[in-house]
């Protein structure tokens, strides 16, 4: 249980982290600022459902599901842009 904690608190602080890049690259207006965005978004999306929703355990399709509904979004990201 500890180690699980440890494990939460450390992926909680790289997904503030994150948050404070993204940030950081909006505020500068940088030209691929939205592609970096929209990387981290989805970094940040995959890093909460798997370890705080916890599909990590549930059935293979569901985390086959998850991983390709965030490449198709990214991939949808990057074609309208």
């Amino acid at each position: 249980m500890k180690s699980e904690m440890k494990l939460n608190t450390i992926v909680w602080v790289v997904l503030v982290l994150l948050i404070m890049v993204s940030t950081i690259f909006s505020a500068n207006k940088l030209e691929s600022a939205y592609l970096l965005i929209t990387a981290f978004a989805v970094f940040k999306f995959l890093i909460v459902i798997f370890q705080f929703v916890e599909v990590k355990h549930a059935h293979p399709l569901w985390k086959a599901l998850s991983v390709l509904f965030v490449l198709i979004y990214f991939l949808t990201v990057i074609v309208l842009y």
